[in-house]
């Protein structure tokens, strides 16, 4: 009986060491490859502010619109006033290099959204930590916009499967809306 109670106990034993041998490898790999990838999607990034600054000095402007696109690779995509009109520029995130750089040929609106920009007192990144407190998740798309004359944040924010928009008041850093995406 003794030897049988050994043997059954050896085994459990066993057991727990292979449960646990693969427990630790899969918290390792899944923990290392969690790791990399914000690694490899904030490495070498120019914050905003930089992007912002960078442009402005190229192209002798002032930056009026600002998104990111999440997109591989990521980009700045912003709008320019300059002395020949307002340019639409997209910019490499990670390496700062021009993508993409034309004319617009409405400077009404931008106009509108310029006299916005001029009020707001809330930045992106201030913005974003606001977002993410009403939503937990995954920033995907970030557009400073005009809405109803108001200068406004617009965050497309992943948690889990879901998707939600939030928009926060570039002025007053209040969240004016919360609203999950079907």
């Amino acid at each position: 009986m003794k030897e049988q109670w050994s043997t059954i106990k050896e085994s459990i034993i066993q057991r727990k060491k292979v449960i646990m041998t693969v427990s630790i490898a899969t918290v390792l790999l899944f923990g290392g490859a969690a790791g990399t990838a914000v690694y490899a999607v904030n490495k070498g990034a120019l914050s905003e502010d930089e992007a912002v600054k960078m442009i402005s000095e190229k192209l002798g402007g002032e930056v009026t619109q600002f998104e990111k696109d999440w997109d591989q690779p990521m980009t700045y995509e912003m709008t320019v006033k300059t002395k020949e009109g307002y340019q639409d520029v997209d910019v490499d995130a990670e390496k700062g290099e021009i993508l993409s750089q034309e004319m617009e040929d409405d400077d009404e609106e931008e106009m509108s959204t310029q006299q916005a920009v001029e009020t707001a007192k809330i930045s992106s990144d201030q913005a974003e930590k606001i977002a993410l407190k009403k939503v937990d998740g995954q920033i995907t798309d970030v557009e400073l916009d005009s809405e109803n004359g108001i200068l406004v944040y617009e965050f497309e924010i992943n948690q889990g499967k879901k998707e939600y928009d939030v928009v926060v008041d570039a002025t007053t850093g209040e969240v004016l809306k919360t609203e999950l995406d079907n």
